[in-house]
């Protein structure tokens, strides 16, 4: 993207020439962009087979250190609207629709608005009422179905930055679209298409630390204290909570505003950041009146 080049340092490949549909003499969609030696972290080291997607130990420091540098970089690029970024002939920017959605919204109240008035859960009652047989089926349908007008009632109380500016984010920021050479440094990240300004509490930690929100998920998964059985939970806990630090350093030293670091670390702002993707895609079974409470009780 041409205003990340502009306004970061954010390492990414250069685009050359691209076409959005068949309308040219090709015949096909395309694009042209530089090529980067290097491996996407998902894939590097072995590859998949070998370490189930993670990044391996040795490396996590270095890769979760620059990977908290990127985005700060990322958040730091504001524009006065939530849309998709235009770039107009006299080189300025302008923000559109988005889609499905529409737009461009002035307020993250009016974004949160549009939101639950289109917001469709993807899978049908049936098909919940099978998959959860003996569970609690009803709560759950009883959550899904209420969780945009529920959004819609607190729209306005939601976001501490209501007028913006807005951050620009990357909706599929995870390491299998970052790439890095053979010690993990990253050569560059890739896949902006989806790319937008977002209201502050949509913006969430790169997708290798996503967890389900501890009131989302089911309540047998914690112990008396809240805190998670499974060791694989407990391990992405520490490392979210290690990475807020590592994006704290890297604001203080870009000299930039801790808006990202305060985010991330706000387990409210998360936890609906979180409920409102994996509402639409997939379609995630859970407690969505639970990620409302602190907001409904403001």
């Amino acid at each position: 993207m041409a205003i990340l080049r502009e306004r970061t340092n954010i390492p990414m490949p250069q685009v050359f020439g691209y076409e959005t549909n068949d309308s040219n003499p090709v015949g096909v969609a395309f694009i042209l962009m530089e090529f980067l030696p290097g491996n996407v972290a998902m894939d590097a080291d072995g590859g998949y087979e070998t370490h189930n997607g993670e990044i391996p130990p040795q490396h996590k420091t270095t890769f979760y250190n620059e990977v908290a540098q990127i985005q700060v970089e990322m958040a730091s690029v504001r524009l006065p609207r939530i849309g998709t970024i235009i770039k107009c002939t006299d080189g300025s920017y302008d923000i559109g629709p988005l889609p499905d959605l529409g737009g461009p919204f002035d307020t993250a109240t009016a974004f949160f608005e549009a939101w639950a008035a289109k917001a469709k859960f993807p899978k049908s009652t049936d098909l919940i009422q099978r998959s959860m047989k003996n569970g609690r089926v009803n709560e759950v349908l009883t959550s899904i179905s209420e969780f945009p007008r529920r959004i819609k009632a607190v729209a306005s109380r939601i976001s501490s930055c209501d007028n913006g500016p807005f951050p620009l984010w990357h909706p599929d920021f995870l390491h299998s679209n970052i790439i890095v050479d053979e010690s993990y440094k990253i050569l560059g990240v890739i896949d902006w298409e989806g790319a937008c300004t977002v209201p502050w509490e949509l913006v969430e930690f790169p997708l290798f630390l996503e967890t389900v929100p501890f009131p989302m998920d089911a309540p047998w998964n914690y112990d008396e204290n809240g805190q998670p059985l499974d060791e694989d939970t407990k391990r992405r806990w520490q490392e979210r909570k290690e990475y807020v630090e590592k994006v704290a350093n890297a604001e203080a030293s870009k000299q930039i505003d801790n808006m990202l670091s305060t985010t991330l670390d706000n387990h409210d702002v998360q936890n609906l950041a979180y409920a409102v993707k994996v509402y639409l895609d997939p379609g995630k079974l859970g407690f969505y009146d639970k990620v409302l409470e602190p907001f409904e009780s403001e």
